[in-house]
């Protein structure tokens, strides 16, 4: 009986066995598979909790109800002129030889009338005056436009009454007549920080009501495209139809105005350009009360001081504008500001590079009298300004070629500035100096940006009138920085510190 027992009990595990290598695969599939389910549906269920309590979505959609019903595209036509229509074979290939004579009395030949070829501009706009119907947008987006329409988030297509731009900030203010218009409020774009959420909104390539989300990537950018900049940059998706959009802060409100991007490809590459707010309100409110921007005139020319700079002017703690001329016959001349000046503050308050400076000046009222705080020749002095109206012509272009050749160990080649010269290169014949025949390339002065054709008639603080004078200042410099104080044609100046190789 016990060893009947033991056979059943061994044919059973035996049967196990069998089973289990022929339904065990699928069986352990199953039960990872169920297990996976179960896991899986936990994590839902884990969501959903966590869902209730999150905020950030929640935010978002938000800011862009309250937000997106002020957004609007904004579509300009402009006529650009082009050349007569070409039907004759002739026309086309020019005209041949030997040229056909005309009789004496017959009539001229009918001229081609001249064609415009119509050029669309396509941007986004804010409305950020309900009441009265103020957009602001770009002023590239209607620069030269014949007809500017607004088209609104509920899709009524309007004219606009007036158009006022200003193309020193790439500003522009229309004005359109609705009713039940919605109007985002201007913020306080000096509040936010590099880190604070933010939303884009607008028509990137015509797909109207879009919005991108980012953070402040930094304040304060420059890219020398316009006269004024202070640019919000942010990683918020900006493309070719955000032009003139807002950024809006998690108050929905409107804390800068898409300007542009920096891209290799020309679409997002994750850094946006935005107008800050503050000096879109200041621009905006002189355009729709006078229809102009007047900006303060100080009437100097400055640059940016480093650390070498500043050093070799005994200047403490680096920093300051370094004003590199005075103007004739302007407020800074009749002030007393002397060039080789350094503004550190207006106001008593700091300022650090050339783009605060002039930014802060053109933000002054003409007739404001404002305390301009200089180091002089190792000397804080504290100079009353009173500040005039910014001439038209401010921002004439000037510059020298560049030229590069076989230099000395500086890495610059001089001639002496005679009268005649001066005269052929375009500089006043009284003008003294040496002026820069070659510089090398790749060399500290080529870095610096010395060119040939620019006039050197400093160094060191010393004036030198020829060749001969420079060559002895640079000898008594012995390998060591000099500074050098360089001019253009069109009386333009700035320093440059270099060393020899």
């Amino acid at each position: 009986m016990k060893s009947l027992r033991g056979y059943f009990l061994f044919a059973a595990v035996m049967m196990l066995l069998a089973g289990a290598l022929a339904f065990g695969p699928a069986m352990v599939e199953r039960l990872a598979y169920a297990a996976a389910k179960g896991e899986n549906a936990a994590v839902r269920d884990e969501l959903v909790q966590l869902s209730r309590r999150e905020t950030l979505g929640k935010l978002f959609r938000a800011v862009s109800k309250a937000v997106r019903p002020a957004v609007v595209e904004v579509r300009s036509t402009r006529s650009v002129p082009m050349g007569p229509r070409m039907t004759d074979p002739d026309d086309f290939f020019g005209p041949m030889w030997p040229f056909p004579r005309r009789r004496r009395g017959t009539p001229q030949p009918e001229q081609p009338e001249p064609r415009e070829f119509i050029q669309r501009a396509l941007g986004s706009g804010v409305i950020v005056d309900a009441d009265k119907g103020y957009v602001l947008t770009n002023h590239h987006v209607v620069a030269g436009a014949k007809e500017v329409k607004v088209t609104l988030a509920d899709g009524r297509e309007l004219s606009t009454d007036w158009v006022r731009s200003d193309s020193k900030t790439d500003l522009a203010v229309l004005k359109i007549k609705a009713d039940r218009l919605l109007a985002a409020p201007l913020g306080d774009s000096d509040r936010m920080e590099v880190g604070d959420w933010v939303l884009a909104v607008g028509a990137p390539e015509g797909l109207r009501q879009t919005v991108t989300a980012g953070i402040i990537s930094a304040k304060g950018r420059t890219t020398g495209g316009h006269a004024y900049e202070n640019f919000l940059q942010t990683d918020a998706a900006i493309n070719h139809g955000n032009s003139g959009g807002p950024l809006v802060n998690m108050r929905g409100e409107v804390i800068g105005i898409n300007s542009a991007i920096v891209s290799r490809s020309g679409t997002n590459g994750g850094i946006g350009l935005s107008i800050p707010s503050n000096m879109a309100r200041k621009i905006m409110d002189q355009l729709v009360n006078t229809g102009k921007v007047v900006r303060g005139f100080l009437g100097v020319a400055i640059q940016d001081a480093d650390e070498d700079l500043a050093e070799t002017f005994g200047l403490p703690d680096g920093g300051g504008v370094l004003v590199t001329k005075v103007l004739k016959d302007s407020p800074a001349e009749k002030a007393g500001l002397k060039e080789e000046d350094f503004v550190v503050a207006i106001n008593g308050a700091a300022v650090a590079n050339v783009n605060a400076l002039r930014n802060r000046v053109a933000d002054l009222k003409p007739g404001a009298k404002v305390k301009f705080t200089v180091w002089r020749k190792g000397k804080k002095l504290n100079v009353p300004v009173e500040i005039a109206a910014q001439p038209d012509d401010l921002f004439a272009a000037s510059g020298a070629p560049a030229e590069r050749a076989r230099p000395d160990r500086y890495g610059i080649t001089v001639e002496t500035l005679t009268a005649d010269l001066a005269k052929r290169r375009g500089y006043a014949e009284d003008v003294k100096g040496v002026l820069v025949a070659k510089v090398q390339a790749g060399s500290d002065a080529d870095d610096e940006g010395v060119a040939a054709g620019m006039v050197i008639d400093r160094v060191n603080g010393q004036p030198v009138a020829s060749a001969e004078e420079f060559t002895k200042a640079l000898d008594a410099a012995k390998g060591q920085k000099v500074r050098l104080r360089l001019m253009s044609p069109s009386g333009m100046r700035r320093y440059v510190v270099i060393t020899a190789k």
